[in-house]
């Protein structure tokens, strides 16, 4: 249906002239304005959540919430104080050590790191306490149990530190490693 034929049609002439009365018009604005307020989808309730959020209400409130206007600005203002980024250095922590096997676990910890491998083997790890430790700290031969020594240090190291973990071989005589995880 055209809007031409609408306003051709005599129910709708009546209609529009009956607008053009003052009392039709104020009942039709309270008709209007009950049905809003009393809508079950709450028209009025969320129309004004809109506009605090947006800050187009014209009731301001001591204890607001900032607007969504608000948010960004302030997010801008941040972001242009932010001269460079911010780079977060991993370090190992200070670990001081107070016994001789932690002694040992910092010493055998720093061997592996020298020495560019991965990992040290079973071998390694007795050469390194037997041989290349300060005197004060070597495994010399008065010692009865040297794999409960060398098992104590491997633990130690591993806990320690965070990078550095104990693993078995998968073949062979399965002998443990120290391995060092690169953060890097």
């Amino acid at each position: 249906m055209s809007m031409e034929s609408l306003y051709s049609d005599e129910k709708v002439k009546e209609f529009l002239t009956l607008l053009q009365n003052p009392n039709v018009q104020s009942f039709l604005k309270l008709f209007f304005d009950s049905n809003m307020a009393t809508s079950d989808l709450r028209v009025l309730k969320r129309l004004s959540k809109i506009e605090s959020m947006l800050g187009l209400n014209e009731l301001e409130e001591e204890d607001k919430e900032p607007t969504i206007p608000e948010q960004i600005s302030l997010l801008s203002e941040k972001i242009k104080t932010i001269s460079e980024p911010i780079t977060a250095s991993i370090r190992e922590p200070v670990n001081i050590p107070t016994s001789k096997t932690e002694i040992r676990a910092c010493a055998l910890v720093g061997h592996l790191k020298d020495t560019g491998k991965d990992h040290l083997t079973t071998p390694e790890i007795l050469h390194f306490l037997k041989c290349k430790l300060p005197e004060n700290c070597r495994i010399d031969d008065s010692i009865q149990n040297i794999r409960k020594v060398k098992q104590d240090v491997l633990n130690k190291a591993a806990s320690m530190y965070s990078n550095v973990f104990l693993s078995k071989k998968k073949t062979g005589h399965k002998e443990v490693r120290l391995v060092v995880r690169n953060l890097s």
